[in-house]
């Protein structure tokens, strides 16, 4: 019996049939791209947290300036914007599995060329690259996983490939960081810990290069018989023809509010959330009094992790936008708790004495990591798993344009993320954390605003969300 069963989707005019996976059970071919897709994302965030382990060793043993050291941290959200933009065009050109693996070579390059780096100008470069690949992956793993999944469990098979394989990879730089620092002097530490983020991305580019086209893409946009073929006996299911006649641009045009409404509620998310992932282990480790290593572990362990497991319970249940209203919610009450703590410290009575000038100790360290705990559990139980996840653009746009859209979104907010990780030093500075913490609080109110200029995508297929811009 096939594994899928016909779906008829009127849109004005326009019958569109397509197969729909079976809703009843999760597919191998789906665990596969799990697998194959989540691997990239793994090796994403391990490389997105590494720099902010090794943040303080690399700039000692470079001798960087402030603002070297700034530009040091975002020259991967340069080259990622480049990435995304260039990845997602030619991959709704030509097709997402041409381009599959290469982005992870460019991951692999970029990663291992930053163990002979010697200098500034180097890193800056070996971390272009390597950002380069990455904003491909961002690109291409979400679109991927979207057009390879069922409309029941969407939700959750993302999830499973972004934020779950994200926290796993920030585990992993968190223990080779430790381990490399118990064995080895600190200038050889970071050229490792770099340089180790290109393994795992090295052990999937086979694979990706041998997966099938998305069934999707085949059915509606190029409709290649033999890769039909061959979707058709990875699958053991058929595929219904019926290729997309409107041009790209007119696609293009009709999404582009869309496309923008995504991008800035991935900006708004990554300004408070990238910020924190890049300077948290430095930054809010340093103020509760913990390493870098111990902070990144407790957060993943006792928030990321449990967080995303949450979310892919729920997702496909109760809908994207009422997780990300919750999310964002506890994000807004738990991050002007923890502002509080720092600026009116006598509203904790108990605990004032515990607030210094230098940080929190004691009881009001336990309490600020209490706080900033319960922040980043609602971040991952909403926006992070979902904006962050990737999750949006994906789910909403026609698949003709779904990674031009993709890659439009994902390059802008790596631009926004470039110049806003540069900027946070400065701002640092001169207003202070709480002063910090309390503007990311006030994001998370304007994007619960946002989120609902955005179609909700659950129970439907993809084909069912976009069908608004056929008109």
């Amino acid at each position: 019996m096939s594994n899928y069963s016909n779906i008829f989707i009127s849109i004005g005019n326009h019958m569109l049939m397509f197969d729909e996976l079976d809703s009843r059970r999760i597919t191998l071919f789906q665990i596969k791209s799990v697998i194959v897709s989540g691997i990239g994302i793994f090796s994403d965030s391990y490389n997105l947290y590494a720099i902010s382990l090794i943040y303080y060793l690399v700039s000692a043993s470079l001798r960087l300036s402030p603002i070297q050291a700034s530009l040091m941290t975002s020259a991967s959200f340069i080259g990622a914007a480049f990435g995304a933009f260039l990845f997602g065009y030619i991959a709704d050109r030509i097709g997402r599995k041409p381009m599959y693996g290469i982005d992870l070579a460019f991951i692999v390059a970029g990663s291992f060329l930053q163990f002979f780096t010697t200098n500034f100008y180097e890193l800056v470069i070996f971390r272009s690259i390597l950002g380069f690949g990455i904003g491909g992956d961002y690109v291409l793993s979400p679109v991927i996983m979207a057009e390879n999944a069922d409309t029941r469990d969407r939700g959750k098979l993302m999830i499973m490939t972004f934020p779950i394989m994200a926290a796993f990879g920030a585990i992993l730089v968190a223990f080779v960081d430790q381990i490399s620092l118990m064995y080895m002097p600190p200038d050889m530490v970071w050229h490792f810990v770099l340089a180790f983020g290109g393994v795992p991305a090295l052990l999937v580019i086979y694979l990706r290069r041998r997966i099938p086209e998305t069934p999707r893409f085949e059915a509606r946009v190029r409709g290649n018989g033999e890769e039909i073929a061959r979707i058709e006996a990875e699958t053991g299911s058929s595929i219904k023809v019926d290729i997309d006649r409107k041009p790209f641009m007119a696609r293009l045009r009709a999404s582009i509010m869309l496309i923008i409404v995504s991008a800035v509620l991935w900006i708004l998310y990554d300004m408070y959330s990238t910020t924190f992932a890049i300077y948290g282990p430095i930054t809010i480790a340093y103020n509760l009094g913990l390493t870098p290593i111990t902070f990144t572990y407790y957060a993943e362990i006792f928030a990321g992790i449990p967080g995303a497991i949450i979310s892919a319970l729920l997702i496909d249940r109760v809908g994207r936008r009422k997780l990300i209203v919750v999310g964002y919610a506890g994000v807004f009450f738990w991050l002007l708790m923890y502002s509080l703590l720092l600026s009116k410290s006598f509203i904790f009575s108990a605990l004032a004495s515990d607030v210094t000038t230098t940080g929190l100790i004691g009881k009001a360290a336990i309490l600020g990591f209490t706080f900033y705990i319960m922040n980043y559990l609602f971040s991952a139980t909403g926006p992070a798993s979902i904006i962050g996840g990737a999750m949006v653009t994906p789910e909403i746009t026609p698949t003709k344009v779904r990674t031009t859209s993709q890659g439009m979104t994902v390059g802008l907010d790596r631009t926004a993320d470039a110049i806003g990780l540069t900027a946070f030093p400065i701002l640092l500075t001169k207003f202070g954390l709480s002063a910090m913490v309390l503007a990311y609080a006030m994001i998370a109110i304007l994007s619960i605003i946002m989120i609902f200029m955005i179609p909700e995508a659950a129970g439907r297929s993809l084909e069912d969300v976009s069908r608004d811009l056929d008109a």
